[in-house]
């Protein structure tokens, strides 16, 4: 079943009452003002709507989503109505802009944002499931490595379909889900079109988030004893292994390889702490081929062989 409802002025505006069972992600978002807005009852659908009509505050409002690690949700919101300034933090980086009709922003998962805008704007947003956008675009031949964060732009296609989207939602019919998977199709397409990527000031495409990092290295540190490779960290990620490859390097400073390599001279400096633990059974433990490899790299690292450190440090 489709259809909507609408908020209270006495309820939470972090939406710990409304359709908490079904938009739980919604608690992460906090306005500075209460809202006006309506959830929609999207069903078996990938996505939730919300259609905000202004809030019940005067002069400029604020928004913040924070990005918990176990929810990442791409957005896409699309202005409506009002007018005014519109400033957004995202990916470390402010961009302003002046809200008109169809100004719409793409704002991939796992990133906080922070927005300030007229409390009298209205917009229309949809909140995408994990990895729903990416299989669109590969259903239809098309690379999700292409998808950037868009962070105000013009786009009168988008928000012609986000509109689409928003009628079928309000008056259901039997056809309503086929068609707006098509729609979801459509815009999923038009996100990577050249004409979205030309956006004014670009947010860097390249990055990786701060939960995606960190399950990267709670990976790493649960397999060290492992023969780890760029594919095993690519999928902690949840991205291909080129597209993992350049945003591991800017988010750390180090290729996977080095950092890898760091993490396991680390550990092999703990455990040589433990003067019964054989070499040989402890270069396996941090992953190393062999005790020869270890003392190898261990050595060209700290300029030192184990025995030897280990010693100076049980003197």
């Amino acid at each position: 079943m489709l259809g909507g409802k609408t908020m209270r002025q006495d309820q939470s505006p972090h939406y710990h009452v409304n359709e908490a069972h079904r938009a739980g992600f919604l608690r992460h978002i906090h306005w500075s003002a209460q809202p006006d807005a309506t959830l929609f009852d999207t069903g078996s659908l990938p996505v939730i709507a919300m259609r905000h009509y202004r809030t019940h505050s005067a002069g400029t409002v604020e928004v913040i989503a924070d990005a918990p690690e176990t929810e990442d949700w791409d957005a896409l919101l699309v202005n409506r109505s009002g007018s005014g300034a519109f400033g957004i933090d995202f990916c470390g980086r402010h961009y302003h802009h002046m809200l008109h009709r169809d100004l719409c922003c793409f704002l991939p998962a796992g990133a906080d944002s922070r927005m300030q805008f007229n409390g009298q704007a209205g917009s229309f947003a949809l909140y995408f499931k994990p990895g729903v956008i990416a299989a669109l675009l590969e259903a239809e031949g098309k690379d999700a490595d292409a998808l950037v964060p868009i962070v105000g732009k013009h786009m009168p296609r988008v928000a012609h379909l986000l509109g689409l989207i928003e009628t079928e939602l309000r008056r259901p019919s039997l056809g309503s889900r086929l068609l707006i998977d098509g729609l979801l199709r459509a815009i999923a397409g038009l996100l990577v079109s050249h004409d979205a990527i030309a956006a004014p000031e670009p947010c860097e495409r390249i990055y990786l988030s701060p939960p995606k990092l960190k399950r990267v290295i709670e990976f790493i540190e649960a397999n060290l004893h492992e023969g780890i490779g760029l594919d095993d960290l690519a999928q902690a990620a949840g991205l291909s292994a080129n597209h993992f490859l350049r945003v591991f390097k800017l988010a750390t400073g180090e290729t996977p390889y080095h950092f890898l390599r760091a993490r396991r001279l680390e550990r092999a400096r703990q455990l040589l702490a433990d003067n019964t633990l054989p070499l040989a059974e402890l270069a396996l433990e941090c992953g190393f081929a062999n005790q020869a490899h270890f003392t190898a790299a261990f050595s060209r690292e700290l300029g030192i062989s184990p025995g030897r450190y280990r010693r100076q440090i049980s003197a």
